[in-house]
């Protein structure tokens, strides 16, 4: 997910027809510039070279994200392909959760997420958390630190908890729900579920976790 507005003018994009690299092409109404959907970067035309700015999403389904914003909207679309449903991951090893940080790459494949849904782990000098929801296949990443403090996370039966505090965190909010730090919230990083090839054709330099052995 992006900011639409560049330099003070706002922008709406479309679908070009084109590919690059296997990946869609998006292209801007007012300036015809084309754009990669995973790089959020001009790569030809009057904006070349220009960045959008990334939004931190979750991809996951409506009932999880109901359940945590019952008050939402949502957008409606008329539908030209099949439907998407949660059988699209059926085979999780074609899937990773990525991110792009301070010039550092890494991925979090889904089959290896399945196997331990929350990961501490550390990009570019920077403490972050993964969590992972087997059921949706939904992908939530934080830093981890938080008013100085590095935090480590763990499971404790359906609970995560903060092994610093004892606080207990929905990880779907990042926010610590009891305990000292209860209403607080992680800062959010930008995780983009990808195609696992994809991922590596944009990110050849990306490191990938790999879950430890039992």
């Amino acid at each position: 997910m992006y900011a639409s507005q560049i330099q003070g003018q706002r922008l709406h994009f479309a679908v070009s027809g084109k590919l690059w690299n296997r990946s869609l092409v998006m292209v801007d109404e007012e300036t015809q510039t084309l754009w990669s959907h995973l790089l959020g970067r001009a790569m030809e035309g009057k904006l070349s070279g220009t960045r959008l700015k990334t939004l931190p999403a979750a991809l996951t389904d409506w009932e999880s994200w109901r359940k945590e914003y019952p008050e939402t909207t949502v957008l409606m679309m008329s539908r030209t392909g099949k439907e998407f449903t949660r059988d699209f991951y059926a085979n999780p090893a074609r899937f990773v959760l990525g991110l792009h940080h301070k010039g550092r790459a890494k991925a979090w494949p889904f089959d290896q997420l399945s196997k331990q849904p929350l990961v501490n782990d550390t990009v570019a000098e920077t403490p972050v958390v993964v969590s992972f929801d087997t059921q949706t296949g939904a992908g939530y990443l934080y830093e981890r630190r938080l008013d100085g403090q590095t935090l480590t996370f763990q499971q404790q039966g359906r609970a995560i908890l903060d092994q610093q505090t004892g606080s207990t965190w929905n990880m779907a909010r990042g926010e610590a729900t009891q305990g000292p730090l209860s209403g607080k919230r992680l800062p959010t990083l930008v995780a983009i579920p990808s195609f696992r090839k994809g991922w590596r054709v944009f990110h050849p330099d990306s490191e990938l976790w790999q879950a430890p052995s039992p």
